[in-house]
């Protein structure tokens, strides 16, 4: 059971991921806006993330969640390396997931249907570092393959909690 406080904490989490996910990309000659500072860019193109640093955050993710922006997504990030898998419980939007390993290299794609318990991942992955979830044909449709590289800076002070 979860305590109040751990509910309230759930819930700023959720509520920030919402207003990062809400933001579009910025194209103005004055710069980018302050969510895109939570960028992963591909080459040409790039998604405005919410972070998932903690473990109730990466636990939660992008579950309960109906739609989310065209260029916008979840950056799951971990302390370590090691093979993770991924599931769909509660997540009633389909969704593409790339893991990248330590060094930023995509490692593994798959395109994951909405509510499904399927593990996406796992021994058929290998280690990762990080995983990036958005709207289901993203990926396919910018370029992004296994082997791609993504660039992003990690904020600055993150704490990046250990898995239990």
């Amino acid at each position: 059971m979860r305590t109040p406080s751990r509910r309230r904490a759930l819930r700023a989490t959720a509520l920030m991921a919402l207003a990062l996910l809400a933001c579009t990309k910025d194209t103005s000659p004055a710069g980018p806006t302050p969510a895109a500072a939570n960028t992963v860019a591909f080459g040409g193109s790039s998604v405005t993330v919410a972070i998932a640093a903690t473990v109730a955050s990466r636990e939660h993710g992008l579950m309960g969640m109906t739609r989310m922006a065209a260029d916008s997504g979840m950056l799951f990030v971990f302390a370590d390396d090691r093979q993770r898998a991924f599931w769909m419980k509660d997540t009633p939007m389909p969704l593409s997931i790339a893991f990248l390993d330590a060094g930023k290299k995509v490692i593994f794609l798959a395109d994951m249907p909405a509510n499904s318990t399927t593990l996406y991942g796992g021994l058929n992955a290998g280690t990762m570092r990080y995983a990036l979830e958005v709207n289901q044909g993203w990926f396919a449709s910018h370029g992004v393959t296994v082997g791609t590289n993504a660039t992003f800076t990690l904020p600055a002070g993150l704490v990046i909690a250990l898995d239990p």
